[in-house]
């Protein structure tokens, strides 16, 4: 057996026996026999911290030796009950080792272990996914929401099925909803309040798939995922920091079935059939904030790993960006018009370096000449006096500008990759800002409404 499948059998042995919370005699005889069946000393279980369960899974179901995962499941169930009683928290890691490591396992699955900052809801919360809108399953959630919902709810797990959140959103009053969601983040501007309210309303289970779990919450996991049960199945840390794990079960047109035989084989290893069922439910201008509830508007109010556009003002001597609400601070008109020529520059950059070789003087010159001039039609777009502008050419003019936009830009923490928005110098020493053009839009006298960069006055200007 390879190192790696007994750290990973570490790793999940640790957590079956942490999931109830309660460590017994049992247990410790149990992880001893484990240990000397699979070879598993002190630093084994040093380095099994610092995989996460998810990795640990993987690791088992995708390895070569015959029958290790079989084994291993015997293992883990005689752990789970070697006390003598098999928890609620117990089960749920159980039923994620039986789909995952069962060779005769009829369903897709696999585990997901994510940082549990970045998403993070009630342990037992089921969540209908999806890549792109399959017609033939949601039809059939819709058709057998009830039944699929009550199947859950009786093993204790609670479905969430997007679409029907959403509806119930829209047959609030907009008057009312958006009074709750300027309550619930009222440094909000009253703009920024219809946007989330119709960004709210539009909302998905695709769009929250891609947009909000993906984007935002950077689970690039379920980037490509097929229709699936996203199930919380624990909390637990990898090293000091705390994850999330979550069992992905793939799903079709039966889902009734799929659910009505997972909730079997779950309710099968309880030891007890006595446990807490959520069963409170939204109601006519009653709405819930907590668990998934919460952390869905929770997205859309405290806008964190948020992709914006930025939208350049000249005429008012702003930058904003719009998605999160917020304008470039602490910076003067000459940093701001660096910022906007970077943008109109592209992948071109602002290139100071000094060519080699003879006769490469002029050509320098020249190159530096050029964007002096760019940057002065800018500088007076903003307001400046032209023939007043900062000269870039000179090194100890153009650092300054550079390092007080650098630390300003660095502050826009609630941007999804803020490092794309802030100005970078790689090896090739040229000056970028890596933020996709098609994201900037600029206001021109001509236009009522913003325009994108490439068709504005300020890009005519910088070229």
């Amino acid at each position: 057996m390879q190192r790696i499948h007994r750290i990973a059998i570490a790793r999940i042995f640790s957590d079956l026996i942490k999931a109830d919370r309660i460590i017994d005699t049992g247990e410790m005889d149990c992880w001893q026999r484990v240990c000397d069946r699979y070879s598993i000393d002190s630093q084994v279980q040093i380095e099994a911290r610092s995989m996460s369960l998810g990795e640990a899974i993987s690791t088992i179901a995708s390895a070569d030796e015959t029958g290790l995962g079989s084994d291993l499941l015997g293992d883990c169930r005689s752990m789970t009950v070697s006390d003598g009683f098999c928890a609620h928290s117990e089960a749920l890691l159980m039923i994620a080792l039986k789909l995952c490591l069962n060779e005769n396992a009829t369903e897709n699955a696999e585990v997901i272990s994510i940082p549990k900052a970045d998403f993070n809801i009630d342990t037992a919360t089921a969540i209908y996914i999806e890549n792109s809108c399959d017609e033939e399953i949601n039809e059939a959630i819709r058709t057998n929401h009830r039944v699929i919902f009550k199947e859950m709810q009786l093993a204790g797990l609670h479905f969430i099925y997007l679409p029907y959140i959403i509806d119930h959103y829209r047959r609030t009053e907009r008057e009312l909803f958006c009074r709750i969601l300027s309550f619930l983040s009222p440094s909000m501007t009253p703009q920024r309040i219809d946007e989330t309210y119709e960004k709210l309303m539009d909302m998905t289970t695709a769009v929250f798939c891609k947009d909000i779990l993906c984007n935002r919450c950077g689970i690039s996991a379920l980037r490509s995922t097929y229709p699936s049960l996203l199930i919380k199945i624990s909390n637990n840390f990898v090293d000091e920091a705390p994850y999330s794990n979550y069992l992905r079960i793939e799903v079709a047109e039966d889902i009734v079935q799929t659910v009505q035989a997972l909730v079997d084989a779950f309710t099968d290893m309880l030891s007890s059939d006595v446990y807490v069922v959520n069963s409170s439910e939204e109601k006519d201008n009653q709405f819930h904030y907590h668990g998934f509830y919460k952390q869905l508007l929770d997205i859309f109010l405290v806008r964190r790993n948020v992709r914006s556009h930025i939208l350049l003002n000249p005429y008012t001597g702003e930058i904003r960006f719009p998605d999160i609400d917020t304008t470039l601070t602490g910076v003067h008109r000459r940093e701001r018009a660096l910022y906007t020529l970077l943008l109109c520059r592209g992948d071109e950059g602002l290139n100071f370096n000094m060519p080699k070789g003879k006769g490469t003087r002029a050509r320098y010159e020249q190159r530096l000449d050029r964007i002096q001039k760019q940057y002065a039609e800018i500088y007076g777009l903003f307001g400046g006096n032209p023939q007043l502008t900062p000269d870039l050419r000179v090194p100890e003019i153009r650092r300054p500008i550079f390092a007080c936009l650098k630390r300003e830009l660095k502050k826009l923490t609630s941007l999804y990759n803020p490092e794309d928005y802030n100005v970078t110098c790689g090896p090739d020493k040229i000056y970028r800002v890596a933020i996709e053009r098609e994201l900037v839009k600029a206001v021109d006298f001509a236009s009522s409404e913003p325009v994108p960069l490439t068709e504005s006055e300020i890009f005519r200007r910088a070229n």
